[in-house]
């Protein structure tokens, strides 16, 4: 990780306190532990301030398309499905595997929609809602993916916030469903939530409570992509 260079003229600051035969004193390598570790925290959180202001979702499309919908505008609400599934199908050319999968048949559910909708085929709004919901779990997929990769890459600002955007669309999927959340689904999303923060701080965290975390959200994606297939 990089220091900066005026972190790193406090750091030999610091430990350029030895007489001849002498190292640092304890208190000055610890204030130099503390300005790397403090340090290493700011650009963590500047990394995961990049990820998630570099965030692109399909959502502002869904909910444009929606309130469309509603209003009886099946002209614009059908170009926001549209513009909805060309942007599922661009993520899935940078995922793989089941999130690959999964945003791919959610493309093609939306340009389906979307030509219902046009055709006026569509008599309510919860059609539109188990859709997105869908859409939803494919993008919990793309970040969980991600997630991981990141973690082993190592980048665990990057993992951070891409586990608080599964948490995100893991909430937004049980909305739109019109599901209660399991106990077992609120406790992944809280955990994967703070687990989130705190490597988006750069926060410490036992590779163990990462393991454990990921294992449980990724478990819950799986059920509840599993029960929402059309």
């Amino acid at each position: 990780m990089q220091i900066g260079t005026g972190v790193q003229r406090v750091v030999m600051a610091l430990l350029v306190v030895a007489v001849a035969g002498c190292g640092p004193s304890d208190e000055a390598k610890r204030m130099a532990d503390s300005a790397v570790a403090a340090a290493a925290r700011a650009n963590a959180r500047s990394a995961a301030g990049d990820v998630i202001s570099a965030r692109r979702e399909a959502q502002a499309l869904l909910d444009s398309a929606r309130a469309a919908y509603v209003a009886g505008n099946c002209t614009v609400a059908a170009k926001g499905l549209r513009d909805a599934a060309t942007f599922s199908l661009a993520q899935a050319d940078s995922a793989t595997g089941a999130a690959k999968d999964a945003l791919a048949s959610s493309a093609a559910e939306l340009e389906r929609l979307s030509t219902r909708v046009t055709r006026g085929a569509v008599t309510s709004v919860k059609t539109l809602d188990s859709v997105f919901a869908r859409t939803h779990m494919a993008e919990a997929w793309y970040h969980q993916q991600r997630a991981v990769v990141a973690w082993r890459g190592p980048n665990g600002a990057q993992a951070g916030a891409e586990l608080i955007m599964v948490a995100d669309h893991l909430d937004r999927a049980m909305a739109d469903a019109g599901r209660v959340e399991s106990e077992s689904a609120k406790t992944a999303i809280a955990d994967a939530r703070a687990l989130g923060s705190k490597l988006a701080q750069g926060i410490a965290v036992q590779p163990a409570d990462v393991a454990a975390t990921f294992t449980a959200v990724e478990r819950e994606v799986a059920n509840l992509f599993a029960t929402l297939k059309p």
